[in-house]
């Protein structure tokens, strides 16, 4: 299977309908300069930036992976897809942190693999878009990590690249920025954030 996204909202037939709808809702950021709105987890965060981008995966079983004499790069072991249909803008927090108990639960179940072991050696690549504090993306992760890792020994290690460009709206860049930590063990730093990000994951 392959999968493909591509958004480009700021092209010329659509940034005047889509930037309409997301300043009319507050969602979006007005700054002069760029380096002063993309500025992830940080307190004075308080709208998103327009953009584009494109990303691409190839997922498949290890059987055709073998017959094509070829490499896979990482497994996945679980996915969930939901939609709390809570607010334009806003995310129903606890429905996110729900709905990632249940993606772990489910790994665990299914390939028994335990939180407490892969805790110390988790990444998590936050899709925070300089969301308002309340129930923005970033407070919806942190209460989504806080359920399912609290009661685990872990270390503060997560991986966010929106802060070097813009959005890229529906693409999910953060899948392939997932694989590429998993490939070659190196965590990106977050620009604009003063936390330490530990390298080399397991």
């Amino acid at each position: 299977m392959v999968v493909v996204a591509a958004d480009n909202v700021t092209s010329e037939h659509l940034i005047g309908w889509i930037g309409a709808g997301f300043l009319a809702t507050g969602a979006a950021a007005t700054d002069d300069k760029v380096a002063e709105a993309a500025v992830p987890f940080r307190p004075r965060r308080h709208g998103t930036l327009l953009g584009m981008g494109a990303a691409a995966l190839v997922v498949e079983s290890q059987d055709a992976i073998e017959e094509r004499g070829m490499r896979g790069i990482v497994e996945l072991l679980s996915s969930e897809v939901r939609n709390s249909a809570f607010h334009g803008t806003r995310l129903d927090v606890d429905h996110v942190a729900l709905t990632m108990e249940s993606l772990v639960a489910s790994a665990e179940r299914r390939f028994g693999v335990n939180r407490q072991h892969i805790a110390p050696e988790t990444v998590f690549v936050s899709h925070e878009t300089y969301t308002p504090r309340a129930r923005g993306s970033a407070s919806a992760e942190v209460a989504a990590l806080r359920k399912v890792f609290r009661p685990c020994r872990q270390r503060d290690r997560d991986g966010q690249h929106e802060g070097f460009h813009r959005p890229p709206m529906g693409v999910g860049v953060e899948d392939v920025i997932a694989v590429r930590i998993l490939e070659h063990g190196i965590v990106p730093p977050v620009r604009t954030s003063r936390r330490s990000i530990p390298t080399s994951p397991r």
